[in-house]
């Protein structure tokens, strides 16, 4: 099965549960990221270092929708 044998609905359907798994999974990655670095970070925890710790953990994000979408086009059945 490739993208040509999918009707286009399927493949956007496919597409979309794909981004949406890999966001959930962003999130998840990002919060344990967040939550690693709160718990590494020196004390007391300054405005700064808190939104950094904030904004490379959301970096999890993109990736995670990314990786999720990779997986959906690797899954797909080779052309026979």
């Amino acid at each position: 099965m490739t993208a040509r044998d999918l009707e286009p609905e399927a493949l956007r359907a496919r597409r979309q549960t794909a981004g949406r798994v890999g966001f959930a999974m962003g999130c998840v990655a990002a919060i344990v990221a967040a939550g690693i670095n709160f718990a590494r970070a020196p004390r007391p925890i300054t405005l700064g270092v808190g939104l950094l710790i904030v904004l490379v953990a959301a970096l999890n994000i993109p990736l995670g929708i990314a990786v999720g979408l990779l997986g959906e086009r690797f899954s797909r059945r080779a052309e026979r």
